[in-house]
């Protein structure tokens, strides 16, 4: 099977049209056309089928296994030849979503500094989504996330760094600080600071809502954590937070959701498997591999 081939049978699928597939490889139509053809032939099947020029592209069930493992093998081909090319490299690529980065990157980094290979940290500061689809683009080698499920995946070498409870933060003196825990009926008259919706933060709040059918009231996105717990301080507002990030601050109080209702987020390290670190990366990889905030 020709790489190529794959390549353009796999964007074909997902943009739906021969023409927008030969624009985006910047190739003519037919191209696209007589690779379908070779791997139709190859297959002994169809792969696509078509009412007209017009319709839908439909796939077989022979091209819905080719499209699904197709894009596995393309995403691997990439991560090869990039680890291929760059065998000698002296960086380690790493992940940090936001609230992960401003909490175990310090350690990472005096980890690496005491090892003598801090210039080999080679970060990036995502989303953590993003950066769970950087990992499997082979794009970095590393990722640090927190999210609020436990992401689980053989593909992956995974750790949970820790497990903590999303918790209500207000200003220190609301009359809301006098109580350890609340129901989370009682959020529903709240005016709340939050993050962007993609945030993992913010997707917490809205399915903790959820179990009392409800919709947060979100008053102000802020731009970062530091900028919520500030107004919050400030009274402005409540935030709903990780509990271990908070823990430290003053000026603020931290209230439970009662046990039944509460969520949690786990913050996890995953590495490729597919990721075989040369002979200067090794040492960075085993701290990673044994890292502990």
């Amino acid at each position: 099977m020709n790489d190529r081939d794959l390549t353009y049978f796999c964007k074909l699928i997902e943009l739906g049209s021969y023409t927008k597939t030969a624009t985006f490889f910047e190739v003519t139509q037919p191209t696209i056309s007589a690779a379908v053809k070779r791997l139709s032939k190859q297959y002994h099947d169809p792969l696509i089928t078509q009412k007209n020029r017009k319709s839908k592209l439909e796939l077989t069930a022979a091209g819905t296994i080719l499209y699904q493992k197709g894009q596995r093998v393309i995403t691997t081909l990439a991560s090869l030849d990039y680890d291929v090319q760059h065998a000698n490299d002296k960086k380690i690529r790493i992940a940090f979503s936001g609230i992960a980065g401003g909490f175990y990157m310090p350690d990472i980094v005096v980890q690496f500094y005491q090892a003598g290979i801090a210039g080999m940290l080679d970060p990036t500061f995502i989303r953590s989504s993003s950066a769970l689809k950087a990992l499997s683009d082979g794009k970095v080698d590393v990722a640090i996330y927190s999210w609020n499920i436990p992401f689980n995946d053989p593909q992956y070498y995974l750790r949970t760094l820790e497990v903590t409870d999303f918790v209500l933060i207000v200003k220190a003196d609301d009359p809301l600080a006098q109580f350890d825990n609340i129901r989370v009926d009682e959020l529903r008259h709240l005016n709340f600071i939050a993050r962007d919706r993609q945030y993992s933060t913010t997707e917490a709040l809205f399915q903790t809502c959820h179990q009392e059918d409800f919709q947060p009231n979100i008053i102000y996105t802020a731009s970062t954590l530091e900028l919520m717990i500030s107004l919050v301080k400030r009274g402005m507002g409540a935030a709903y937070i990780l509990e271990s990030r908070v823990k430290a601050v003053s000026g603020i109080a931290i209230v439970h959701i009662q046990k039944s209702q509460r969520m949690y987020s786990y913050s996890q390290l995953a590495m490729r498997k597919s990721f075989i670190p040369n002979k200067y990366q090794r040492k960075g990889i085993d701290i990673l591999r044994h890292f502990k905030s």
